[in-house]
């Protein structure tokens, strides 16, 4: 059985791609198993329209294949996608991603299958590095970047150490806010140099001056709603994803297909999200293999 990472890479409001790719357990790293390409436009019907208007457009292979919004083009692929792996034989288990769900809502309704979200770290820390920001800018909050940085660190390494461990998940976050404040009621050694030695003085080491928070203008409060939504969902940020694997082979297209050059609506977007798919999987050996393969028709 598969799991899967996708993510949809909008360039523009016309076309979208999306990588299907393996866990990391299933190999040294992870692996592109399928990629989709979604034009909104044809370069040819929108020629003949624009200089033949009236006249019916030539045959030619049409690459348009998504008239809806730009923003259900990741839900259209992923459904596309996973009705395609099951039909080969390689169903998917667990969706890897951000916290929306409207591709597992219409994987569902569409093709009847049920499948388990598994929430990204990145996305979770960058949602909450976004909370704390606009926090920052309410009027009375004192919370520079650098108190900031350091929460987000906190963050980082509790979803590092407990890992398969709710309980534990659970605990560090309950612990979280309280203890940037001098409240270790709720720490535990392995985090905490408070409770693993009391008797000496516990200093913050990366807060400002060292020392612990204030709780002034409800600042605490204010911090603790931010963390409580994770606190809730402590089961499920013990077994968290990462699609930074996902996120370089966007980057790849990026370089194949830059932003600055519209190759949308034709098929030399797909060559290019092709070529990325073999560079991802094969490292740069795809090349000689292609060029051996061309020299033989």
């Amino acid at each position: 059985m598969l799991e899967k990472g996708a993510k949809c890479n909008v360039f523009d409001f016309f076309l979208g791609h999306t990588f299907f790719m393996t866990t990391r357990k299933h190999g040294a790293r992870k692996k592109i198993v399928k990629s989709l390409v979604y034009h909104r436009t044809c370069r040819v019907c929108k020629w003949w329209k624009r200089n033949r208007p009236g006249l019916r457009v030539r045959e030619h292979k049409c690459v348009q294949n998504h008239s809806g919004s730009a923003r259900a083009i990741e839900a259209a692929a992923g459904v596309q996608g996973v009705k395609e792996l099951k039909q080969l034989g390689t169903p998917i288990e667990i969706m890897e991603g951000d916290g929306d769900s409207t591709t597992i809502a219409r994987v569902k309704n569409e093709l009847g299958l049920t499948l388990v979200k598994r929430f990204d770290r990145n996305h979770i820390v960058k949602n909450v590095t976004k909370s704390l920001f606009n926090l920052s800018k309410e009027k009375d909050i004192k919370l520079s970047r650098s108190i900031i940085m350091h929460l987000q660190k906190c963050l980082k390494y509790t979803f590092a150490k407990n890992q398969g461990d709710p309980k534990a998940m659970e605990d560090n976050l309950k612990g979280l806010i309280p203890h940037q404040f001098g409240d270790h009621s709720l720490c535990n050694g392995k985090f905490c140099g408070y409770v693993r030695n009391p008797q000496n003085t516990y200093q913050h080491r990366s807060l400002p001056y060292k020392t612990k928070l204030t709780d002034a203008n409800g600042l605490r409060q204010k911090l603790q709603n931010i963390f409580d939504p994770l606190i809730a969902k402590s089961s499920t940020m013990s077994d968290l994803g990462s699609s930074q694997q996902c996120e370089h082979a966007n980057k790849e297209v990026a370089l194949r297909a830059p932003k600055s050059h519209h190759y949308g609506s034709s098929v030399a977007l797909d060559y290019r999200v092709m070529a990325t798919a073999a560079f991802v999987n094969e490292g740069r050996n795809y090349l000689p293999q292609v060029l051996k393969v061309g020299n033989k028709f």
